[in-house]
């Protein structure tokens, strides 16, 4: 699996984070907020 499929989603209730591969995450685990995507951060 390429790190290119790889998506970080951020909650903007909580701030819990999640980095799934080849999935759409719209709802977070944690309390039910919104997931967004954010941008991941190479060095």
């Amino acid at each position: 699996m390429a790190d290119d499929d790889r998506r970080e989603y951020e909650c903007v209730q909580c701030g819990r984070r999640e980095t799934v591969s080849g999935a759409l995450v719209s709802t977070c685990r944690q309390c039910g907020g919104e997931m967004r995507n954010v941008e991941l951060v190479r060095d």
